[in-house]
């Protein structure tokens, strides 16, 4: 049970992460898996920081559904113990419809060793789960659903923060752009981002990243190390890759974080339906 605890927090962590920094990467997107269908001319002139910044926001608001994969790597130092946690998560979006699907798997390696694997519905007002697989007492049964009802907050981030997400990261960032790459057939412009810190730790809180933002009073000595790099398809503006690390200290506490998020299939048709049998689940919370 011990283990669940540190787990259950992780696994809103990566739900939230992939899903929201996932949609933040998706200003919208291209579909990797085929060819480009927006037969807007791409221009070789590199553009500037703040015209990538610009364009990056215009494109925020379109978005209405995607698919995303997330990779994030963990070591936390917490109470005495070394922690090591890896997750990744595959998972869709449906914003017209409110509707999101995700599955996760958790691996804890250290002085507290875990492993988890989940099932996620995310459905207007209610987040419906299920674990599938676990080495742990969680004080719930394997396969049987449960339901847990979604505070105002993150019924917010999930459905209408795509363009504040952006906000956060990007509108008082700056860029520099590092030069051409190809992602997945997709020409694109590869940058390195560098945040400001406190518009950061605002989208670390509104994805819940952070569980007391106000311990965090200087954010220069809180934050360290950080890295964004992200790929901009040339015709689109449109974000289709998103890697982050750094190093966060809070009080006793310290996390280091390495992420990686694709999106793809952005605005094309997704299905999302509850399983019949998730539909009578059991609510918590």
């Amino acid at each position: 049970m011990k283990s669940f605890k540190v787990i259950a927090p992780l696994i809103s962590l990566l739900m939230l992460l992939s899903l929201a920094l996932g949609s933040s990467c998706s200003s919208g997107t291209a579909n990797n898996d085929s060819p480009d269908t927006n037969n807007l001319p791409v221009s070789d002139t590199t553009p500037t920081g703040s015209q990538l910044i610009a364009s990056i926001l215009a494109a925020s608001p379109n978005i209405t559904s995607f698919d995303t994969t997330s990779v994030i790597d963990m070591t936390m130092q917490v109470s005495g113990m070394s922690i090591k946690t890896v997750m990744t998560a595959n998972g869709k979006e449906d914003l017209s419809s409110k509707k999101a699907y995700l599955t996760s798997s958790i691996l804890m390696t250290g002085d507290l060793a875990s492993t988890m694997e989940m099932e996620t519905y995310l459905i207007d007002s209610f987040q419906y789960f299920r674990i599938t697989s676990t080495d742990q007492n969680t004080g719930m049964q394997l396969n049987t659903w449960y339901k847990m009802l979604m505070d105002t907050q993150m019924q917010t981030q999930t459905w209408n923060s795509q363009s504040q997400q952006n906000n956060y990261l990007f509108s008082k960032s700056s860029i520099t752009v590092d030069g051409s790459e190809t992602i997945n057939g997709t020409s694109c412009w590869k940058v390195t981002i560098t945040p400001d810190l406190t518009e950061l730790i605002k989208y670390l809180n509104e994805q819940q990243a952070i569980e007391d933002p106000s311990a965090i009073t200087n954010p220069a000595d809180s934050l360290k190390n950080i890295k964004l790099t992200a790929w901009v398809a040339k015709d689109t503006s449109y974000v289709i890759k998103m890697n982050m690390s750094m190093d966060m200290l809070i009080e006793a506490q310290t996390l280091s974080m390495v992420m990686s998020t694709t999106i793809t299939n952005i605005n094309q048709p997704v299905s999302i339906t509850l399983p019949p049998e998730a539909v009578n689940a059991i609510q918590v919370g």
